[in-house]
């Protein structure tokens, strides 16, 4: 299975900075992406939505707390699980920049707790195998060669019962021919379109974006085929196939009622979005997320060893490798890692002595099954 390049992962950091700067500091650095005005109005849309989802999940009996967000981006929707759902737990994104947003968007939405904050890498969760009864995602898996390895470790790090809500996620449209280059999704030339202009381009324009061109990963041709194969370690699978904004269909993937409807929609392209469960063998678990976080460097060497608190950073009880808090995220990469992607963190930490702890050994150490 295909992970995430280093190069992709170094392009989205970048990309996802100048979404920052533009957003969240005013620079204008990118015309055809929206404006802080503008941004903020998507943001308060898309949290609305997710308090929304979330409510009709924990009517259906499915534990929130604690979660974990993956591709958190801005934290938008873990600020809706902290203050308006009454969950909590952790944001996760590669994105450093994205993830100080934050701060920004908590105080533009008078929210008064933030998710604590993690800067990692998906491929390499940082958390105990079997620990966490919730983790959810929008829009992020396509932002990989595939989806399985991430959903791989989605499972690992699910609790026994415990459950994984996606959605916005594209799968490959089967009647589609490139003709002509469509507008860019974001700009004003696509925004104003008819619903009919829309879906013609759908059929016949190829896609492009600014993350493409700035080389991150949209990876829109995700097979029905490689979705099926990514989900396929949970048992219990309530997955959707929904056409576009301009189709009202509807179908369910694993179990369809409607044939015919389900042959459309993988004709078509769209977007899947489910909830799974995890129902292997043990009992659930509800321990705090920071009780959860393992050392990376360990875990690549299948072992899950605890990483403990200092004053500006969390340590391995281990191989005592040392994680910076930095603008209060915590990086948890490798060193070699953090060096490739985060140099000025890395620099910046060793320059006020973040990189040097005195440990004692911990038991909570084992193997990862």
């Amino acid at each position: 299975m295909s992970l995430q390049p280093l190069s992709n992962q170094k392009a989205e950091i970048e990309f996802r900075k100048k979404l920052y700067l533009q957003q969240v500091q005013g620079e204008a650095l990118l015309h055809d992406e929206f404006d802080s005005v503008r941004m903020e109005n998507i943001l308060e849309a898309r949290m609305k939505k997710t308090f929304d989802q979330m409510v009709l999940l924990r009517d259906r009996g499915i534990p929130l707390s604690p979660y974990i967000e993956i591709g958190a981006e801005r934290g938008q929707r873990s600020l809706v699980m902290e203050n308006d759902v009454g969950a909590s737990g952790c944001a996760v994104d590669l994105s450093y920049h994205l993830l100080k947003s934050c701060r920004h968007y908590q105080q533009a939405f008078n929210k008064s707790k933030a998710p604590i904050r993690v800067c990692c890498d998906a491929n390499n969760l940082p958390f105990m195998t079997g620990s966490v009864p919730f983790v959810f995602c929008y829009e992020t898996l396509h932002h990989f060669p595939e989806p399985a390895p991430v959903v791989q470790e989605i499972y690992r790090v699910l609790s026994p019962g415990g459950f994984f809500f996606f959605d916005e996620e594209p799968y490959k449209k089967i009647l589609h021919i490139n003709l002509y280059s469509g507008k860019k999704i974001y700009s004003r030339e696509h925004l104003t379109r008819s619903t009919a202009r829309k879906l013609l381009d759908r059929l016949f324009a190829a896609p492009t974006c600014n993350e493409v061109e700035h080389g991150v990963i949209e990876n829109d041709e995700i097979s029905i085929t490689q979705w099926k194969s990514a989900l396929a370690p949970f048992t219990k699978k309530d997955v959707q196939l929904t056409a576009s904004e301009n189709l009202s269909m509807k179908e369910d993937l694993f179990k369809p009622f409607n044939y015919l409807k389900l042959l459309l929609l993988i004709l078509l392209g769209g977007k899947v979005s489910g909830t799974c469960q995890k129902t292997s063998p043990g009992s659930p678990t509800a321990t705090p997320v920071l009780e959860t976080l393992i050392c990376p460097s360990c875990k690549l060497a299948h072992i899950e060893a605890g990483i403990t608190r200092t004053d500006t950073a969390f340590a391995c009880t281990r191989c005592f490798n040392v994680y910076p808090i930095f603008d209060d995220i915590l990086f948890l990469f490798t060193p070699d890692k953090l060096a490739e992607l985060y140099p000025e963190v890395r620099e910046s930490c060793m320059a006020t002595g973040r990189q040097t702890a005195i440990m004692t050994p911990s038991p909570h150490i084992r193997a990862v099954r």
